[in-house]
């Protein structure tokens, strides 16, 4: 038993507030131990070694984004539609060649011996600046190169 009980289980209490005061007590106790469990760790003695910790436990933690998720909220499906965005709008600020000499046509209109490249994805085909006046030719390529 403690010394509060005990005196406060004696025939001739003194004190009439004593069990208010335990309260009081317990109730400080406890909100310190709390205080106390809120400060930060004390600093190691091994300061490199805590750095390194931080650093292979952000990689680890980078590593598993990285990786990929079998979810939804994986940063590669997150990033996926930014790409496709970033990507058209990348493409829009190029500039338009045509791999042609300007006026040269075969039948139909269209340019006589032209193939898309082989390595081109089939969703990423070229655009071939057929007829477009705006286009740089490779006939004007040359010309501004040989000056």
């Amino acid at each position: 038993m403690s010394l509060v009980t005990d005196f406060r289980h004696s025939s001739s209490s003194p004190c009439p507030r004593l069990p208010e005061l335990e309260g009081e007590l317990q109730y400080l106790l406890k909100e310190t131990e709390s205080q106390i469990r809120k400060l930060p760790a004390a600093p190691s003695d091994d300061a490199q070694g805590e750095i390194l910790l931080l650093v292979s436990d952000f990689a680890r933690e980078l590593a598993s984004y990285v990786e990929g998720t079998p979810d939804d909220n994986g940063i590669h499906q997150a990033i996926r539609p930014l790409n496709k965005v970033f990507t058209i709008e990348i493409r829009g600020t190029a500039q338009k060649f045509s791999p042609f000499v300007r006026g040269r046509t075969g039948p139909r209109g269209q340019y006589a011996g032209y193939t898309h490249p082989k390595f081109h994805p089939s969703d990423d085909e070229p655009k071939v600046c057929a007829g477009d006046d705006d286009a740089i030719c490779v006939d004007e390529v040359m010309e501004m190169a040989d000056k």
